[in-house]
């Protein structure tokens, strides 16, 4: 690539001559050229794109290049263009219908989008279409790239352009660059050199030294456009030259309006604006960075935006990636970052930067766009926060079915022991105390199914006052003197949809950590029901369903919840409880039962004052549904019939083996439950009753069911779980299911439920 002298080129254009005749000389030079002229299209185009008295110099102007072809261009270029109608302006082509379709060529798309020069200034378009394709492609017409410069920088093309391949063909041209002539026309320059317009990706690999001779060559564009106005004489000169002076007062009005209109736009943008040095300090902001801030904007002058961040470590990081996209010259995108207001409160934001650097490629500004996303990232919590409550809930009921088989033999053994011994001893009491721990052992199982609970059955409509004043009765009982209760309960406020043993839980365990909270110097229990219609949803209720609620809070003034601790509160076995005043289940317990009534619990508290807790239950309409218990029998009832016992834990299945025994039954085991269906469908006869688990593998107790049923449909079926999973509804009247046991069962349970099954088979 040829070195030059730029200063000598341009001092060389200021020595008397045409000033279009000599631009076209110095396009040739600067960018070492085959062929360069200005010009604006045929006769049935140019009138398209502005009015036909501004274009008065003829239709291809003039034209230039080095030895006999540009000779020949110079004398017969217009001819040619003009006669084989190789206009680049527009042309047309037909559509699917027939119909003519218009397109745009390159010199169109300069005249529209660069000819309003005193709005938008001169820019210039730089073409590098590959020439091999254009040699290869049989289409007249080819799309190519159109990267565009503006004195600052080279930008990559938004569009591509079609052109016609006959022009090109005829000029046999590699690339292009096009400039527009204020009040002229456009200058295309030729088949530059090549190695100044080699590029790699998207890049110039010689883009400095590219700059420097497109920034000369619209600073004598310029020049030649003032210098050919001041040419001309007459009635066209006056004409052009009262046109353009019109044209400076409406530009410089249009400019004062667009600026008073930018002004209005930036102050009062839902945004926050910030325009900083290059050093990060702030120069200037809009009224949206002082509300997101908390600053005033005198307060933000001169403020390093480092000094706003939250988090310096975290900025540190980043640092790094934010230099090398301004290196890169790529704005930066939705960085997530906190910032501390002047109150000292956090606030989440997106921040979007743009550096402008000058022409030698020096930071000017820094520009940046914050939006407050502290909603957004609230909700993400939320989101994330459910979705590891569902992972602990999985969790939990894989914990629970296994500890329900361990629990199930000491639970049915120790039965079986008090059973047998009747007298007083140290022996019967001991045995005892490991009933006793089973019985213990399975309550925390069903809590822990509480908690994982998915999807709940047999719900009733609880009435909901009744169930909280036998809790407030129950809590008097327990509570210390210290702590005082003050109830305001709303008599008659409506039912929900629930289990009345678990909405009881709900209150004795927000009741139970309550008085833990206030245990050490007492304090106020403070206990609300009420109905409430939640039609506006907004603030803390934003996640909910507009309905009608009953709404539950329960407060204490006890010692708070540290804000670290919120989000982990309803965990299992998290506490900050001293050893022996719980489990740390209590609140999961809760936040299970609420989930599965489909209601919303949050939480308030500050160190030092005490938390609320606010439950909402969604309102069900209807009276309220009496709770129903079966009647446990006073004595265990026996019998003598034949039943096949199917449970896949050896140690389970012995122990059941045993008890079923010890009431008097005749009973065939099998662990595999496919060996258990072959055992009944070979001998369906030698069975009164088929008593199975209901998770096994290879074949499920409602699998195992409807085989039975299908071969012998008089022959009933109750199916024992640990918690009901792989459940969508009681099972109970399908595929010859007569009854439902929860796991482990008592030996006075599987009398009644065995006999009751019996009697109406």
């Amino acid at each position: 690539m040829k070195k030059m002298d730029l200063d000598i080129i341009e001092e060389s254009f200021f020595r008397q001559g045409n000033p279009l005749r000599k631009l076209l000389k110095i396009s040739l030079t600067l960018f070492n050229a085959r062929q360069t002229g200005i010009l604006y299209g045929t006769n049935s185009s140019h009138s398209k794109f502005l009015p036909t008295s501004l274009w008065d110099r003829g239709i291809m102007d003039k034209f230039d290049g080095p030895g006999i072809t540009g000779w020949v261009l110079k004398v017969f270029g217009k001819w040619i263009v003009t006669a084989k109608n190789l206009s680049p302006v527009y042309f047309y082509t037909l559509d699917d219908t027939g119909k003519k379709k218009l397109n745009d060529g390159i010199i169109s798309y300069v005249l529209r989008n660069y000819a309003d020069y005193y709005s938008k200034g001169i820019s210039v378009l730089i073409c590098p279409y590959p020439v091999d394709r254009i040699r290869k492609t049989r289409e007249q017409y080819l799309s190519v790239p159109l990267y565009s410069y503006n004195g600052v920088r080279i930008q990559k093309p938004e569009d591509k352009i079609k052109i016609d391949i006959r022009i090109v063909r005829q000029f046999e041209s590699n690339n292009s660059i096009y400039i527009y002539l204020p009040s002229y026309g456009i200058l295309v320059v030729n088949t530059a050199d090549e190695r100044l317009l080699e590029m790699e990706g998207n890049t110039f690999l010689q883009e400095a030294e590219l700059k420097q001779r497109l920034d000369l060559l619209i600073r004598l564009v310029e020049t030649a456009s003032l210098a050919y106005l001041g040419q001309l004489k007459g009635k066209r000169g006056a004409e052009l030259l009262w046109r353009k002076e019109s044209h400076l007062r409406e530009a410089a009005a249009q400019s004062i309006e667009n600026e008073r209109k930018f002004r209005d736009l930036y102050e009062n943008a839902p945004i926050a604006y910030f325009s900083m040095d290059g050093s990060g300090s702030i120069i200037q902001s809009n009224s949206r960075a002082e509300s997101l801030s908390g600053f005033s904007r005198d307060e933000l002058k001169g403020r390093s935006v480092v000094h706003l961040l939250a988090d310096k470590m975290e900025m540190t990081q980043k640092r790094r990636f934010i230099a090398k996209c301004i290196e890169q010259d790529q704005p930066i995108k939705d960085l997530e970052l906190m910032i501390t207001r002047k109150s000292g409160e956090d606030v989440w934001i997106s921040l979007s930067l743009e550096a402008v650097k000058d022409k030698a490629g020096e930071i000017t500004e820094l520009r940046a766009m914050a939006v407050d996303i502290s909603k957004r990232k609230g909700l993400e919590r939320q989101l994330l926060h459910s979705q590891k409550m569902e992972a602990l809930g999985t969790l939990s009921r894989g914990i629970a079915h296994d500890f329900n088989n361990i629990i199930a033999p000491i639970y049915g053994y120790s039965q079986l022991l008090l059973m047998d011994i009747q007298e007083e001893n140290l022996l019967k009491q001991n045995i005892e105390i490991i009933h006793n721990c089973a019985v213990h052992a399975k309550d925390l199982v069903q809590q822990m199914l509480t908690f994982s609970k998915q999807k709940a059955d047999g719900f009733k409509a609880v009435a909901v006052d009744k169930a909280v004043n036998q809790a407030v009765e129950l809590a008097r009982a327990f509570l210390p003197a210290t702590i005082r209760i003050e109830a305001d309960i709303e008599s008659d406020c409506g039912c929900v949809l629930g289990d009345p043993v678990q909405i009881n839980q709900v209150v004795m365990n927000l009741v139970t950590n309550a008085m833990h909270a206030m245990d050490d110097g007492g304090g106020v229990l403070k206990i609300v029901l009420e109905k409430k219609n939640l039609t506006h949803i907004e603030g803390e209720h934003e996640n909910m369903v507009p309905q009608n609620y009953i709404y539950l809070m329960v407060g204490d003034t006890g010692s708070g919840i540290d804000e670290h601790l919120m989000e982990n509160i309803f965990d299992p076995y998290f506490s900050t409880k001293k050893e022996g005043k719980g489990s740390g289940i209590g609140l999961s317990v809760v936040h299970g039962i609420i989930t599965s009534l489909d209601g919303y619990i949050h939480v308030q508290s500050q160190k030092g004052k005490g938390s609320q807790f606010h439950v909402y239950l969604p309102l069900h309409d209807g009276p309220a549904t009496d709770h129903v218990k079966i009647p446990s029998a006073d004595k265990i009832l026996k019998g003598s019939e034949r039943i096949l016992l199917v449970e896949d834990d050896s140690a389970v299945a012995v122990m059941v083996k045993q008890m079923l025994e010890k009431l008097g039954y005749q009973v065939t085991i099998h662990t595999n439950s496919q060996e258990g269906c072959a055992a009944f469908l070979e001998q369906p006869a030698g069975f009164d009753v088929v008593v199975t688990d209901l998770t096994m593998p290879g074949m499920t107790g409602i699998e195992l069911a409807r085989h039975i049923n299908e071969k012998s449909e008089h022959v009933p079926v109750i199916i024992c779980t640990g918690f009901g999973e792989g459940l969508d509804k009681n099972p109970c009247g399908e595929h010859g299911v007569k009854a439902l046991l929860k796991k482990p069962v008592s030996i006075k349970d599987f009398s009644v439920t065995l006999r009751k099954v019996l009697e109406h088979a």
